[in-house]
């Protein structure tokens, strides 16, 4: 009755304990952190969903050889893409904008207007043509940290994303 002791396998409450404290001190650690970089994820996030959006609409108008266009609605904070009628709005905390740090007449870029959509058609729009080519122009955006993105369509339709850096669009 009293030989052998019966080993039963699991932890103790002691280890558990142990262990939750270990996770908790991480969390408080690394929770804090990644809050300051959400505004940042959420910019340069936006600028990537704007040059997909205009990156799609490029590849529609060349494959469907129609024109196809991206409508930017400054006062919404939302775009449009016409041959897919998909309307996306700019994610929590972004807008149409450049932080006051940017000097807007820098790398060859003009400086950004009121509406900062600097495409030549009054209505805020990136027109692609059948052959994938652009009348060219920017789109400016910012978050409440004063940081500031920019999307760029050349003329041939190229799509680049740019970043202020302090001093220059990087």
């Amino acid at each position: 009755m009293f030989g052998k002791l019966i080993r039963e396998k699991g932890f103790t409450l002691i280890e558990l304990v142990v262990v939750i404290a270990i996770f908790g001190i991480v969390l408080a650690v690394a929770i804090p952190t990644f809050i300051t970089f959400l505004p940042t994820m959420r910019l340069k996030g936006t600028a990537m969903d704007i040059s997909a959006a205009l990156q799609s609409s490029r590849m529609k108008a060349v494959s469907q050889n129609t024109n196809c266009e991206v409508v930017f609605n400054i006062t919404d904070n939302s775009f449009t893409e016409s041959c897919t009628t998909i309307t996306a709005k700019l994610r929590e905390g972004i807008s149409f904008g450049v932080g006051t740090d940017v000097n807007k007449n820098v790398s060859g870029i003009p400086p950004a207007p009121t509406d900062f959509v600097t495409f030549s058609s009054p209505d805020d729009t990136c027109r692609f043509s059948s052959r994938g080519t652009s009348e060219g122009g920017t789109i400016y955006l910012k978050n409440g940290q004063n940081q500031s993105y920019s999307v760029t369509v050349s003329t041939g339709g190229r799509i680049k994303i740019r970043k202020w850096d302090g001093n220059d669009w990087a």
